[in-house]
C-alpha cells in the first residue's frame, strides 16, 4: 500500500498504529462482500504480527444484559449484547442476533458504547431471517467488526437493541452464528460459550423498567481521515479512509464534499475521490443520530498553485494601486496647503 505522505518502510510500524486502523476498515469494507471474514482475519494477522502480543486460548462469553426479566406487553426495553473475554483478548467479533418478529419489534439499535472501533458490518436488521415457528419468521441482527489492540474485560459492550413486546409469552432472543478471534497476531477464533436471553412478557400492566433514549447532545468524537493509494483497489486511484465513533447515540452515517463548490453527499468508507490530482479542499462530516455533526478538513495536497500565484499577483496590484492612491492625496493635499 502507497501511503500519501510516502513513509518509508522503517515508518511503517508507527504509521499503522497511529492511522492503519482507518485504512484497515475502509479496504475490509470494500472486499467483504467477496471474502468477508477470511479476509479480515487476514488482516488481524498483519496487524497483530506487527503490534501486539497474544496469549493462549481460552474461552471467551457472549451474553446478554436486561434490566428487566418480566416486561408488559407494548413496553420498549434495552437488551445489551455483552462479551467477556475470559482473561483473553479479543480483537474480532461476528454473529447474529435472532428472535420471533411476532412475538418483537425491533425499535432501534445503538452502538454508541461499543467496544468495537471499526465495523465490517455495521449492526442492522436482517428481516424474515428463516427457521421460522408457529409463531411466525424470525428476524436477525447481523453484526461484525474488530478491535485493534485487542478487548480485555468482563462486560464489553458489542451492541444495544431497543425491543417493544408485541404478544404475550416467553420472548426468547438467541445469538447465532457466533466467532470472535483472539488478538495473537494469527486470527485464531477463540473457544466461545454462549448465553441466551429469555424474558416473560405478561399482557396486564406490571411495573418493570421501561427505555427511555437518552438525550445526545455531543457531537462523534474527533477523526482523521486518511488518503491511501492500493493497487487491488479502484484500479489505483485515490480514496479516503475514515471512521469516528459517538457515545451517546451511535453514528448515523458520513457526509463527504470535495471543493469549495461541491455539495455534501452521503458516503461510506472506503470513499473513492472524484477529483484524483488532490488539488481540491476535502470535508468529511459525521452525524449522529441525533442528529450532532463532527465537520473535519483536508488541505489540498496538490493546492492549484497557478490560481494561488494569481491571488498573490492581485494582491500585490491592489497593494501599489493603495500606495498610489495615497502618493496622489497626498500631493493634492501639498497643493493646496500652498494654494492656501
Amino acid at each position: 500500500m502507497k501511503l500519501l505522505n510516502g513513509a518509508k518502510k522503517k515508518n511503517i510500524v508507527d504509521l499503522l498504529y497511529k492511522n492503519l486502523s482507518y485504512v484497515i476498515q475502509g479496504i475490509a469494507f470494500e472486499v467483504r462482500k467477496d471474502f468477508g471474514l477470511v479476509f479480515v482475519s487476514l488482516w488481524l494477522v498483519l496487524i497483530g504480527g506487527l503490534l501486539f502480543n497474544g496469549l493462549g486460548a481460552k474461552a471467551a462469553q457472549l451474553n446478554f444484559i436486561s434490566q428487566a426479566q418480566e416486561i408488559s406487553v407494548n413496553s420498549q426495553f434495552q437488551v445489551d449484547l455483552v462479551l467477556n473475554t475470559e482473561n483473553e483478548a479479543i480483537n474480532a467479533v461476528a454473529g447474529k442476533i435472532v428472535f420471533l418478529e411476532d412475538l418483537l419489534e425491533l425499535k432501534e439499535i445503538r452502538d454508541g458504547n461499543s467496544i468495537i472501533n471499526f465495523w465490517i458490518e455495521r449492526p442492522s436488521l436482517n428481516s424474515s431471517a428463516g427457521g421460522g415457528s408457529a409463531f411466525g419468521g424470525k428476524s436477525s441482527i447481523l453484526y461484525s467488526g474488530i478491535i485493534p489492540g485487542g478487548y480485555l474485560g468482563n462486560q464489553g459492550i458489542i451492541l444495544s437493541a431497543i425491543f417493544q413486546a408485541k404478544k404475550a409469552g416467553r420472548l426468547i432472543i438467541e445469538i447465532n452464528d457466533a466467532k470472535v478471534l483472539l488478538n495473537d497476531g494469527k486470527g485464531t477464533a477463540a473457544e466461545l460459550k454462549i448465553k441466551n436471553l429469555e424474558l416473560i412478557a405478561q399482557g396486564d400492566d406490571i411495573r418493570n423498567v421501561s427505555w427511555t433514549s437518552p438525550l445526545d447532545t455531543n457531537p462523534p468524537e474527533e477523526f482523521k481521515p486518511a488518503l491511501a493509494q492500493n493497487p487491488d483497489l479502484f484500479n489505483g486511484q485515490w480514496f479516503l479512509v475514515f471512521a469516528t465513533q459517538d457515545k451517546g447515540s451511535g453514528i448515523d452515517h458520513y457526509e463527504v464534499r470535495e471543493g469549495f463548490w461541491s455539495r455534501f453527499i452521503i458516503a461510506e468508507s472506503p470513499y473513492l475521490l472524484k477529483h484524483q490530482k488532490l488539488d481540491k479542499k476535502i470535508k468529511v462530516k459525521a452525524i449522529d443520530k441525533a442528529g450532532n455533526e463532527r465537520i473535519v478538513t483536508l488541505v489540498p495536497v496538490n493546492p492549484p498553485w497557478g490560481l494561488i500565484k494569481y491571488w498573490k499577483l492581485a494582491i500585490i496590484l491592489i497593494a501599489i494601486l493603495i500606495i498610489i492612491l495615497i502618493w496622489l492625496n497626498y500631493k493634492r493635499v501639498k497643493c493646496l496647503k500652498q494654494k492656501s
